[in-house]
Order: C-alpha cells, then structure tokens, then sequence
C-alpha cells in the first residue's frame, strides 16, 4: 500500500470505542513511500492503542485508506455522531507528501468583558479564521495547468454558441421566425459539448455571473445545455438527446416581445406583469409553428415547460403525467438557471447552496423522480473538485451527502473535514483566475 493511497493519523487522535472497518497501516523504516499491514478491523480501546504505540514506534502514527476515514464521517446515508472530541481528533491529521512550511500563527483572541447581568460572546463577530497555508505539489500544478486548458476550450466554445443564440434570437425578434438551420448547428455544437467535455466543466460555465443585457439568449442556451446533460444521463438516443435540447432552446422564444423592463425583471413582479409573462409559452409555440417545426414532442415541451405537477402551473394547470417528459425535465433546467441568475448582481455563490435552495423548493412542484436524478448527478460532478472555504483556504469535495447538500466532507491539506455552519464552502474556485 502506498502512503499516497492514505492518510497518517497520530495515534493520539484516534477516538476510542470507535470501530475502524478496514485495514491498518505503518510506515516502513527507511521507505517514504510504503506501507506494510499492521492489523484490520479493530475497535479503538486503550490496549490497542498501547500496543499499536510499541508496533510503530518511534513515529506515533499510523495509516489509513482515504476512503476509511471518510467513512469514520460519514456511514449509510447518515451523518455519524461523533463528540466534539472525536471530530477534533478526526481533524489532527498530517500530510505524508506536502512539505511543511512553519505554520501561520493565529493571534489569540481577547476574551471580551463581561457586564454585570450580561453574558459576553467567547469570539468577537469581526473575527475571521485565518486561511491554511496552501502548498502545492509540481504534480498539483500540473494537474492544475491540464485542468485550466480543458476550461479554456469549455469556454471558448460555449462563448461561440452563446453569440450564434443571441444572433438568432436577434433575426428571430425581426423576424418573427426561427432559423432552423441555425438552430440545427446550435443544437449539435451544444450536443457535441454535452458528450465529449467534462460535465464539471459545463456546469461551472453555466453557473458564472452573467449581465442583465444577456439574461434571454444566455438563460436559453443554459436551460438548452442542462437538458442535454439531463438527456445523456437518463440514457436517451440521440434524437430525443437533440429533441430535449431543442426544447431548451426554444423554451422563452416568446419572451422576445415582451417588454425588456418585464422579461429581464429580476425581482417579483406585480400581478399585472405575470399576466404578460404568462403568455410566453403560447408566443413560443406560435413562433416555432411560423418556423415550419413541426416535431410534436418539442412543441409540446416548450409549451408545457411551466406546468407544474401539483397543477399549480400554466398555461393550462395540467398535473402529473399529463405534462410530457421534455416539459417536466425542461422545468427542472429552467428553474435551475432561474436561481442561479438570482444572483446574477453577487459577487460568488457556493453550488451546494443553490442545490440545496433547489431541493428545498423543487419537490412539490416538479417531477420528483427527475428531481432526485438531476441532484445525485450534479453531486456526482463535483466530487473532487477545488472549492474556497468561507475563510479564504482551498479545499477538495470528497463527499456529498443528498440529505446534507450544504455541508460536504472536504480534504484540506490532508485533513478529511465536515463542513458546518462555522467552516462551509463560499464558492467554486476560479481555476483561470485562481
């Protein structure tokens, strides 16, 4: 077993009357790299620990498969419940393969005054944890550079579809008509980006801040992008692939007349202003039968995109299974964007935020068996992905857990950590930037 398939714990740490599953390292005297089995699937106990003590002596440590130690946080759905003791232990671990810099010191904090009859707060609210110190491998940076490429190429394509759809949705206003042909091309570049580059990659494109001025023809293409995502995880063909696409796109055609103070209103709008915006559906429809499209199953997608399976929606108050499958995935897509525009004016979002906004007011309304697909799957994406913590450091996604979207279990210079109230992710880091 090799050290980099582990991560060293001192034995101190290790909790007791807790059960570790899986097999127990120490490093060989002489090797940096290799381990040899010390014993498997034991319960800490104090004896143990003595013996453990004796067996790898003079380091003080042992070694465990990175997965085991997430398991120790996380185990069948459901967060463990350890003492504070226990996740302090968890959290004292080293890094086998970072050199050490000498570690940042963190001021102590004053312990403020107490009042007579008034209880003082043990940490100042102005108080920020100072960052780790963030050391990379050259393996790291390589990593890092191959990464930065491939976002760059994800990127330059998606700024190239994103122009040829305000463009046609541009000669679309003039006209009253769709290009088809150039709807066609869209649709295939969009088809071609969905299947050949790495979803992660797509999803952090489509979650970047975007300008008022752009809110249509971007909003289209996204929800276009994550039905195509939708229908290469649900293991479509790729006619109904392009179908479902196609739908996306052509979902908010009908937002085109309407007045721009109203379609790009990015607060609540008044009753008479969702009256207007209620229309859209039917304006679509009518603009892609003046195109000459034909095809049942998108029509019936774009104008169904807004009924709701409680029957809450329109244009009809449809419910259930009368709503047709491209609608009732289409409505996940667009409500998705929907709230990732809402914070079209911020500066960062955490997307484990917005998946949880998401979750937390999507099941009553859409298609709880999509629902459940398309989270599990954006979850999926962004394991092992490089996120900023809310006191500036950079950590790893490791794990997910669907219950507890906003808190992930994260590596953070070798430490295996569960997210709270107090250490959470703030956003995705900005690999061209970052």
């Amino acid at each position: 077993m090799s050290a980099l398939d582990c991560v060293p714990i001192k034995l101190k740490a290790l909790p007791i009357d807790v059960h570790l599953g899986c097999k127990i390292y120490f490093k060989n005297p002489g090797d940096s790299s290799e381990l040899s089995l010390l014993c498997e699937d034991q319960t800490i106990t104090q004896k143990l620990l003595d013996r453990l003590k004796r067996a790898v002596f003079p380091e003080s440590k042992v070694y465990i498969p990175r997965e085991a130690v997430i398991k120790l946080l996380f185990d069948k759905g459901h967060y463990l419940d350890f003492s504070q003791e226990h996740i302090k232990a968890i959290r004292n671990l080293e890094s086998p393969w970072i050199k050490k810099e000498k570690p940042i010191e963190v001021p102590k904090i004053p312990k403020p005054s107490k009042t007579e009859g008034e209880q003082s707060s043990a940490t100042p609210k102005d108080f920020k944890p100072t960052p780790n110190v963030q050391i990379k491998t050259f393996q790291d940076k390589i990593k890092s550079h191959i990464e930065l490429q491939k976002y760059k190429e994800v990127i330059k394509v998606y700024d190239e579809v994103k122009d040829s759809t305000e463009d046609m949705l541009t000669n679309a206003a003039e006209t009253g008509k769709i290009d088809t042909e150039q709807s066609s091309s869209i649709t295939q570049d969009i088809q071609s980006q969905v299947n050949n580059s790495e979803v992660s990659l797509i999803v952090r494109t489509i979650n970047q801040i975007r300008t008022v001025d752009e809110y249509l023809h971007t909003h289209c293409l996204n929800v276009a992008y994550l039905n195509g995502l939708m229908g290469k995880w649900l293991g479509f063909d790729k006619e109904r692939q392009d179908e479902l696409v196609e739908t996306g796109l052509f979902h908010d055609l009908g937002k085109l007349g309407m007045p721009p103070e109203i379609a790009q209103k990015t607060e609540g709008l008044t009753p008479e202003e969702f009256e207007v915006v209620k229309k859209h559906p039917v304006l679509s429809l009518e603009m892609l039968m003046k195109s000459g499209i034909r095809n049942k199953a998108v029509l019936e997608g774009v104008i169904q995109h807004h009924e709701r399976v409680n029957g809450t929606g329109y244009p009809k108050g449809m419910q259930g299974r009368e709503i047709c499958e491209y609608a009732r995935i289409t409505a996940i897509s667009d409500t998705y964007d929907a709230m990732v525009t809402k914070r079209i004016h911020a500066d960062s979002h955490s997307p484990f935020k917005i998946l949880h906004e998401f979750e937390k007011g999507g099941y009553s309304e859409l298609d709880f068996s999509y629902v459940n697909i398309f989270i599990s799957c954006m979850v999926e994406e962004l394991k092992g992905k490089e996120i900023i913590m809310n006191n500036g450091s950079e950590a790893v996604v490791q794990f997910v857990n669907p219950s507890k979207l906003l808190y992930p279990i994260v590596e953070l210079n070798g430490e295996i950590i569960k997210t709270d109230d107090e250490f959470y992710c703030a956003r995705m880091k900005n690999i061209v930037q970052e």
